[in-house]
């Protein structure tokens, strides 16, 4: 009797462990999931649809993967704690990724976010051993790549830009690791200076700016010199045409009227002689200021005074007077 009761509690056992492991077998694949069926570790087989499906047992081993979630990767920070009712989200930096050289050799701190959707989960558990890991990697190298062709200035200026060249290049560079992965979107949330470097790089803007003031200083400064300096040089060059222009005709004018005395001197010598010589003395006399006519063609010097002034001390005479000869002198 006791045999009888062993072996039926022996029978219920194992119709007991078969029904669970029946029951065991079954999962659920839910909407927007996709589940892999391994066998001995191998994949046998893949469920794209929703619904409940059965598996062996500790032969098939069943992983599932949702296609429609947004998977958020924070890259240069992490976030420690949430926001909620009571607290703030709380951060903490990641230096090792934050810190990048752009172009001209300066530091900045850059913190982006990247999103993916799981597109084909068999690539996605199976071609790389870290598929997370993988897809950080790549995006350093682009995100470093890109702020190597940029100046400071406009790494800090031009986030969007930034965000536009990284994504294509992201989504080319996953291509040959085939992760069965879709990249949704990237955005640039904060490029800065480090709080090390701050205040060399406010030096730096300060002698920029002060460069940029001397400059538009400069320019005004030829602004109002060079027109001043073209409306001289314009003046100048009139005037100069002008004193030309005179020069020219007074030599002319001067050519013109020797030209005609010459012809009339080649055709009468000595009348031109005499009136050339009479128009010097009317030149020279009509400046004058004592007149005097002196004749000694008779041995006595005869002197007379055209202008009726006397020398100091002597009479006016009433004509000519003559002064005999003295001793031969």
């Amino acid at each position: 009797m006791k045999g009888k009761w062993i072996k039926w509690i022996a029978i219920l056992a194992i119709i007991g462990v078969a029904v669970i492991l029946v029951f065991s077998g079954f999962y659920e694949v839910k909407q927007g999931e996709q589940a892999v069926v391994l066998t001995f570790g191998e994949i046998s087989d893949t469920k794209n649809d929703a619904g409940l499906f059965w598996r062996w047992p500790l032969i098939q081993e069943v992983r599932l993967q949702s296609r429609t979630v947004i998977y958020t990767e924070e890259f240069g920070f992490r976030t420690k704690n949430s926001t909620t009712m009571s607290n703030q989200a709380e951060y903490e930096d990641s230096d090792a990724e934050a810190i990048m050289l752009t172009g001209d050799q300066n530091i900045v701190r850059v913190e982006a976010v990247y999103q993916i959707v799981v597109q084909d989960v068999t690539q996605f558990f199976y071609n790389v051993d870290d598929p997370f890991g993988t897809m950080r990697c790549a995006f350093e190298t682009v995100l470093r790549r890109n702020l190597q062709n940029r100046t400071l200035d406009d790494a800090l200026l031009n986030k969007q830009d930034i965000e536009q060249q990284v994504l294509p290049d992201f989504k080319e560079m996953l291509i040959p690791y085939g992760l069965g992965v879709q990249i949704k979107d990237i955005k640039i949330q904060n490029i800065s200076v480090p709080e090390e470097v701050k205040s060399a790089y406010e030096d730096v803007n300060n002698a920029k700016n002060e460069k940029t003031q001397k400059l538009d200083e400069a320019e005004k400064y030829k602004n109002e010199v060079v027109p001043n300096a073209r409306a001289r040089a314009y003046s100048l060059e009139q005037d100069a045409e002008a004193y030309h222009a005179v020069t020219v005709a007074n030599a002319e004018g001067e050519v013109a009227q020797f030209n005609d005395v010459y012809e009339k001197y080649v055709n009468s010598k000595d009348i031109t002689k005499r009136r050339l010589l009479i128009e010097t003395l009317e030149s020279i006399l009509s400046q004058a200021k004592q007149l005097y006519i002196m004749d000694d063609s008779s041995g006595a010097l005869k002197l007379l005074n055209l202008n009726g002034v006397t020398p100091a001390g002597t009479a006016q005479p009433a004509a000519p007077q003559a002064t005999a000869p003295q001793g031969g002198n």
